[in-house]
C-alpha cells in the first residue's frame, strides 16, 4: 500500500500497487466491527455484478482475516465533492464539463435502475473523478437489490439526512426514486461547486421543512431547465419523480447544440480547464434563463 486517500464510516481507503497487473488500485479497509463476513461477501458480490463505464469496478476482495479489503479501480482525481470545491489543477471546471459529469452520473444510475438496484448514498462525495473528466459512481456499501418495489432499512440504520428522500426519513423505505431525490441534491451540489445542501438548516428541521413544501431555491446562474430537473427529483411523492432513464435523456438533450458538444470535446482534449474559463450558456439547448438564487454565501455558481 502507498498513501491514505481518505476515510469514512466503514473504513479507510488507500492507494496501492497491484503487482500482478502492474496497475494502481484503491484498497478499502473495513473496520472490524463494520459487518460480518457473510454480509461483506454479499456486498462484494453486488459490486462484482455491476459493470458499467460510469460505475467504479470491483477488482477483488481479501477475506483471509480481519480487516477485510475491497480492491477497486483507482480514480486519479479523487471524489467529486473535493473536485468541485478545489478545482482541477488549480482551475475551476467550466459549466459544460460539470454538466457532462452530471450526465455520466445519470448514466451510471440509469444502469443501476435497470438492474433494480438502489444505491442509498448517492452524493458528490461518493462519485469519483478520473482523467479527462471521467466520473464514476462509487461506494456501494449500502446498495441493495429490490425484491419488491421498495427496500426497508433495518432498525437503527444511519442515513445522510440532507440527501435522503422524505419516505426514507419517515419510514426507512427506499426505492430507485429515493436515489432520484438524492440525484437532485447532487445536481445542486454541482451547481454550487460543492456547497452543503440546505445551508443554515439544522438536520432536525429538514424533514418538517420539506413536509411543508420547502425546497432549495435555484442557485445563482443556474438555468431554469436544470433547476426544473432538480425540482422534479424533489417531488414529495416518489411516483411523481422522473426515472433515471428520463433524467439521463434530459441531460443529454442539453448537449445537442453543436457549439456545446465542440466545447466539451475541446476541454476533454486539453485534459483540464484553463484558469479563468468563461462560464457557458446552454440557452440554445433549451435551458432558458437563470433563476434567482437562494443558496447564499460566497459559493461559486454555475453559469450554464
Amino acid at each position: 500500500m502507498k498513501h491514505k486517500l481518505g476515510g469514512g464510516q466503514y473504513g479507510d481507503v488507500y492507494e496501492a500497487a497491484w503487482k500482478r497487473g502492474n496497475i494502481t488500485v484503491a484498497v478499502k479497509t473495513l473496520k472490524d466491527d463494520t459487518m460480518a463476513l457473510k454480509d461483506f461477501l454479499e456486498e462484494a458480490a453486488i459490486m462484482k455484478e455491476m459493470r458499467h463505464p460510469n460505475l467504479v469496478q470491483l477488482l477483488g476482495v481479501c477475506t483471509r482475516e480481519p480487516p477485510f479489503y475491497i480492491i477497486t479501480e483507482f480514480m486519479s482525481r479523487g471524489n467529486l465533492l473535493d473536485y468541485l470545491r478545489t478545482g482541477s489543477r488549480d482551475c475551476v471546471p467550466g459549466a459544460v464539463v460539470l454538466m457532462y459529469m452530471a450526465t455520466q452520473i445519470a448514466s451510471g444510475m440509469s444502469y443501476l435502475e435497470s438492474r433494480s438496484f438502489i444505491h442509498r448514498d448517492l452524493a458528490a462525495r461518493n462519485c469519483l473523478v478520473g482523467e479527462n473528466h471521467l466520473v464514476k459512481v462509487a461506494d456501494f456499501g449500502l446498495a441493495r437489490l429490490m425484491r419488491d418495489d421498495t427496500y426497508t432499512a433495518h432498525a437503527g440504520a444511519k442515513f445522510p439526512i440532507k440527501w435522503t428522500a422524505p419516505e426514507g426519513l419517515a419510514y426507512n423505505t427506499f426505492s430507485t426514486k429515493s436515489d432520484v431525490w438524492a440525484f437532485g441534491i447532487l445536481l445542486w451540489e454541482i451547481a454550487t461547486y460543492g456547497m452543503s445542501p440546505y445551508p443554515g438548516v439544522d438536520l432536525a428541521d429538514v424533514y418538517h421543512m420539506l413536509e411543508k413544501g420547502y425546497r432549495m431555491e435555484c442557485p445563482p446562474g443556474c438555468p431554469a431547465a436544470v433547476y426544473e430537473l432538480m425540482r422534479g427529483c424533489w417531488q414529495w411523492s416518489a411516483a411523481d419523480r422522473p426515472s433515471f432513464r428520463d433524467i439521463h435523456h434530459a441531460l443529454e438533450h442539453m448537449f445537442q447544440d453543436n457549439s456545446i458538444t465542440e466545447e466539451v470535446e475541446k476541454q476533454l482534449q486539453e485534459g483540464a480547464c484553463p484558469a479563468g474559463t468563461p462560464q457557458m450558456s446552454l440557452k440554445k439547448a433549451g435551458a432558458g434563463g437563470a433563476g434567482a438564487g437562494g443558496a447564499g454565501g460566497e459559493a461559486r455558481a454555475v453559469q450554464m
